[in-house]
């Protein structure tokens, strides 16, 4: 059991936040999709692992969500890194050119206004990472262009053709430590509850934190089928376990749930956008 999983291959963004949040010299183990990450980590065939969780203009990463459901794994940390990408193609091509784009369904999302102006009439392939993407241009015989980040475009040895695609400045995305055993200290916590379906059950559950005057910075419903429930809800509480009214929260909150668990405690790091290349 050695070294960090994240999604693969080289020149993703998951790289960018891994190669930050574990500083440059770690080992990754590139893996090729999301599920992956979870199932190496479950399994204990890496120490841990990142994965991305929410991004500022799509929202929650579903895929992660849902990995989060199925396995027993914990949050350990959260790393924020800003998203800035580009149009990159095998030679310098004109965007008039461009007949295919290539990239994950997330980039697309993020940059929906370039797209229509620039590229209203391009075909749209979807693969798991912006790192695919970039590898597959590289052999692309098509008049094609992926989205991903200017390191993915040195990596692969591409020419960036656009930049800056992205619909908002603020662009970025969150990823999430995932390990095997939780921590208890932390500025965040998180939980996934699930209740009985009767009129009142969610004040109820949410009335522990307000009485006690715990802010939840996140709190979002998700299918729960994946455990036997209808809806299940992922919350973020702010501060750490450890503070006695949190303790105290969460522990009258599993008694009145029907399913409860807690993801740990942790806190955030930020990747200045000095560290990424822009251009």
């Amino acid at each position: 059991m050695s070294g960090y999983a994240v999604l693969g291959p080289p020149g993703t963004y998951s790289e960018d936040a891994a190669r930050y949040y574990w500083q440059e010299t770690s080992e990754l183990i590139y893996v090729p999709d999301i599920g992956r990450v979870f199932d190496m980590v479950s399994e204990g065939r890496v120490e841990e692992g990142l994965v991305p969780f929410y991004n500022s203009l799509g929202g929650s990463i579903g895929v992660t969500m849902n990995n989060l459901l199925r396995h027993q794994l914990f949050i350990g940390g959260e790393c924020v890194l800003p998203v800035r990408h580009c149009l990159m193609a095998k030679e310098p091509i004109e965007l008039a050119e461009v007949e295919l784009i290539i990239s994950q369904p997330e980039a697309f999302l993020q940059c929906q206004g370039f797209l229509a102006r620039e590229l209203p009439n391009a075909r749209r392939e979807i693969v798991n990472s912006t790192g695919q993407a970039a590898s597959y241009i590289r052999q692309e015989q098509r008049r094609a262009a992926a989205i991903g980040s200017h390191r993915a475009a040195e990596v692969y040895g591409l020419c960036v053709i656009a930049s800056s695609l992205e619909d908002n400045e603020e662009n970025q995305t969150t990823f999430i430590n995932i390990k095997r055993a939780p921590r208890s200290e932390g500025d965040k916590t998180s939980i996934l509850f699930g209740l009985q379906d009767m009129p009142g059950a969610l004040y109820r559950a949410l009335e522990v934190f307000a009485r006690r005057e715990v802010n939840l910075s996140r709190l979002e419903s998700r299918p729960g089928g994946l455990v036997n429930h209808d809806y299940v809800f992922y919350a973020v509480i702010e501060g750490g376990s450890q503070e006695p009214r949190i303790t105290e929260a969460l522990h009258e909150l599993s008694g009145r749930a029907a399913y409860y668990r807690f993801l740990g405690s942790y806190s955030q790091c930020r990747c200045p956008v000095g560290r990424l290349v822009t251009g």
